[in-house]
Formats: structure tokens, sequence, C-alpha cells
């Protein structure tokens, strides 16, 4: 039986799939062979994904992980407070390990997906607290916006 009593993000950069599994145990969930290699692609890729490419990596650690196993194990481990999602704009959204400090920004134009310390954002935050009381939760949906590359290809000559 799942319990959320403790949903709090975890260093992500101190990561690893023994400490995962310890969470997954600590949560009352089992360890199986398909989680963990839901995690270990976590871990290696290092930052938000979509499962599509998630299972791909996946199948290096599990060869007969199915796409749904990866849905179903991301679903458990964002119960557990183990992962977090990202609405990335109109594409699908994306899993990544809690405890990252960064925002998710997806191109508009070509898709590229980017992280961005959220430092470099947050003056933006708060200017909008300070000026409505409205305090901005960054990080459950993307930043949408034009990547470099194709801002450059936007520009005029």
């Amino acid at each position: 039986m799942m319990r959320r009593e403790d949903s709090r993000g975890f260093d992500a950069s101190a990561w690893t799939v023994t400490t995962a599994a310890g969470a997954l145990r600590a949560h009352g969930c089992r360890v199986t062979r398909p989680r963990v290699a839901v995690l270990q692609a976590l871990l290696e890729h290092g930052a938000p994904i979509d499962a599509t490419a998630l299972t791909v990596l996946a199948q290096r650690y599990e060869p007969t992980i199915h796409e749904a196993t990866v849905y179903r194990t991301v679903n458990v481990l964002a119960e557990v407070g183990i992962t977090t999602h990202v609405h990335a704009g109109h594409g699908p959204s994306l899993v990544g390990l809690r405890g990252g400090s960064d925002v998710v920004a997806v191109c508009r134009d070509c898709g590229a997906i980017e992280a961005v310390p959220t430092a470099a954002v947050d003056d933006l935050a708060d200017r909008v607290r300070r000026s409505t009381g409205y305090v901005i939760e960054l990080g459950h949906f993307a930043l949408e916006g034009v990547c470099p590359d194709c801002s450059r290809d936007e520009a005029p000559s």
C-alpha cells in the first residue's frame, strides 16, 4: 500500500538507484526490475524526458519493458514523491526526478527541450508576486518560447 506521507523532493544530484529503491520500500512499494530500470533510465538521462524516450532508455536495463509499464511506474514514482511531471506545451508531458532546480523550456518552433535554472526566472516570479500578490509556482508547466537556434533563424538578415 502506498502512503503519501513524505512528498518532498529529493536532491536529484544525490540520487542513486539504491536511494530510490529505499524510497520505494519506505513508502510500502515493491522494488521490481521494471521500476529499477525506469529509475536507472531517469538517473542516466538526468533531465525531464517523455515516456517514449524513457522507455527506450529503460530497455537498456530491462529489454522487455513496455511503454505501458513505464507509464504505470512513473505514476507510482510520482505518488510517492520520487518523480514529478511537467506539462510541455502541446507536446507530451515530461517526467523527471524531484529535487531538480531547473525549469523546463520548450521551443514552440522545433520542440527542443532545455533546462533553465530557476534563478533565471526568479526575478520574474518575484515581480509578479510584488505587483499582484500572486505566487507563481515554477516547474509544473514548461516555459514556452523560441530556442536560440530558431530565434537566429527568425532574425532579419
